[in-house]
């Protein structure tokens, strides 16, 4: 295999998650990845998040479900400052957990929760998604409308702002079950980009002679990465369109996490190609299967 540059739109992600995806050490010594630092995370002090806090606090949900692991991160955050604090956490730990994929469920047990996969029953159809998370709710919307004596399920969901951006906010309407679902943070561009020495190593991408993937982690991360491509790097995006400025940076390829991503790419008319299963460590083990044909 030939020396290749991995370049992901999360800053979050290490060379040890490639480790874990079951590839040999001369490989792996041939992989240089760049963790892209793209958006930054902003908590929402609004007076719904208040509410859905008094709410948990006084026993109101029966489940809270996180769909990502910012959305934990920033509700933990955000509760330790609210003067019932102690009153929530142990709220939290009467009621039923889901979440959206593994990596949420890895970062909820550092706050000490344990929750359940809302993932699909069909183990062959596990690609941990919006789509399966609302699979979940139309399942228990079901059985409350088959079990009349059965108390309606209120159910808190922590969003980011950007779902509606992304389309990714829940539309559905539901009759037997209640949710809530409450707007804790917002995303923008990231702001630190002169410091980064991981944007540096973008910028000398088109001077590189190793072949180049890039994984979108988000519809957010997309919109994000452009924007600061058109509002910082003007001597690379000049006069271009998001398609001309990856070629610029001689990206070979672009992978998308999942559909919600895919249709943003679709938007700016990128070619890409979807990951099989909609997580991190999924699209890096699609570009890796990719790599070694």
């Amino acid at each position: 295999m030939e020396k290749i540059i991995i370049v992901i739109t999360n800053e979050g992600v290490l060379i040890d998650d490639i480790q874990n995806q079951n590839i040999d050490q001369a490989h792996l010594d041939k992989i240089e990845l760049i963790a892209l630092p793209t958006i930054s995370f902003n908590k929402i002090d609004s007076q719904g998040v208040k509410e859905s806090f008094e709410r948990l606090s006084r026993g109101f949900y029966n489940y809270c479900i996180f769909l990502s692991s910012n959305a934990v991160k920033i509700f933990f955050e955000i509760a330790k400052n609210q003067h019932n604090y102690e009153r929530i956490i142990e709220e939290l730990n009467k009621i039923n957990i889901i979440v959206i994929g593994p990596k949420t469920k890895k970062i909820l047990q550092r706050y000490g929760f344990e929750s359940k996969l809302g993932s699909s029953t069909n183990i062959m159809d596990k690609k941990y998604s919006s789509s399966e998370i609302i699979e979940f709710l139309e399942n228990l919307e079901r059985e409350c409308k088959t079990d009349n004596q059965k108390e309606i399920p209120k159910i808190l969901m922590p969003r980011s702002a950007e779902s509606v951006k992304s389309n990714n906010y829940i539309n559905t309407k539901f009759k037997y079950i209640l949710l809530d679902q409450v707007f804790f943070y917002e995303t923008g561009e990231y702001k630190n980009v002169s410091n980064s020495e991981e944007w540096k190593k973008l910028l000398e991408l088109p001077d590189r002679v190793e072949k180049t993937f890039l994984i979108f982690t988000s519809p957010s991360t997309v919109r994000s990465f452009f924007k600061i491509i058109y509002h910082q790097f003007s001597q690379l995006s000049d006069r271009k369109n998001e398609r001309e400025v990856l070629q610029a940076l001689k990206v070979n390829k672009v992978i998308s996490i999942g559909p919600k991503t895919s249709l943003e790419l679709k938007k700016n008319k990128i070619d890409f190609m979807e990951s099989s299963e909609y997580t991190i460590n999924g699209a890096l083990e699609s570009l890796l299967s990719l790599i070694k044909q």
